[in-house]
């Protein structure tokens, strides 16, 4: 959604969060929720701000947070009745609520269904749906449903949703031995996204032995060494969540070479520095 607040009617303690993050908004969010801007709203710039950040975040993470969240904007923007702005988003929030609310009737109809029952289009929908869930138990049913439309299919794209939906629905050492299934069907199948699957595939590697200084080096030293990596076009790690996360990790194992790549990628993605990044440089 267009930005529907005036940045520089903010806080000045919000305006910066704002300008260090509005490449991750999640950590705008987590700020707002820890300092609970939500009681005694000063204006109704803060408040389109903090309903903007929740709408995007909602959107762009789990897909099961978007009606909550609707609803919750609603009430907060219903204050301010005289305020044209509000007003006009409120507009633009009956829009997405009538979408939302179709979106979600369909899908709860589909989920309630016998799976194996569903045309090939909403077995995928279902499956997508749970992947993008919050909640644990959705996406390794999710990941059990990718496996069955690729049982189905043979469409090899469903079994790397399949892999990295296991990976993240915890079950994480069943997925690891997915990928190195994945790396050798790359070896002889077509495929037009090899670079976007190994990105994520050596993310979560990385991510897996984080603890394991030796493990997580040997895992990046693969991932830059990778031909399908080398021939993309964006860079390692894609997921800029994992860009810090990782420069913190490699900082404290003293990889300095590993950090300040991923420094260098902080700055051309305009990433705010993590605490222990930025402790080493003010120190």
């Amino acid at each position: 959604m267009k930005k529907p607040f005036d940045e520089k009617a903010l806080p000045l303690e919000v305006r910066k969060q704002y300008k260090e993050n509005k490449k991750a908004l999640t950590n705008i969010l987590a700020y707002l929720e820890e300092h609970d801007q939500d009681v005694g709203l000063e204006n109704v710039q803060l408040a389109l701000f903090i309903s903007y950040i929740e709408i995007e975040c909602a959107l762009e993470v789990y897909v099961d947070d978007v009606g909550s969240t609707l609803q919750k904007v609603r009430a907060r923007l219903e204050q301010f009745p005289d305020s044209p702005q509000a007003v006009t988003y409120l507009k633009e929030l009956e829009k997405l609520e009538k979408a939302e609310k179709r979106r979600r009737n369909r899908l709860d109809k589909l989920m309630a269904m016998d799976f194996d029952s569903l045309d090939l289009r909403d077995k995928k929908d279902v499956a997508y749906e749970l992947s993008d869930s919050k909640n644990a138990k959705h996406r390794a049913l999710g990941a059990r449903y990718f496996l069955k439309l690729y049982q189905q299919t043979n469409d090899l794209h469903l079994f790397c949703n399949y892999a990295t939906t296991l990976y993240q629905s915890g079950s994480k050492i069943e997925a690891l031995k997915e990928f190195e299934r994945i790396e050798e069907m790359f070896k002889t199948e077509v495929y037009p996204n090899k670079c976007f699957v190994m990105n994520s595939i050596y993310e979560s590697r990385m991510d897996f032995y984080k603890h394991d200084r030796l493990e997580f080096r040997k895992h990046w030293d693969a991932a830059k060494a990778d031909p399908y990596l080398q021939e993309s076009t964006f860079h390692f790690p894609g997921y800029l969540g994992y860009i810090t996360d990782f420069a913190e990790i490699s900082l404290e194992f003293g990889y300095m070479d590993m950090f300040d790549e991923l420094v260098d990628l902080m700055k051309q993605e305009r990433l705010p520095f993590p605490p222990k990044v930025k402790a080493y440089y003010e120190g």
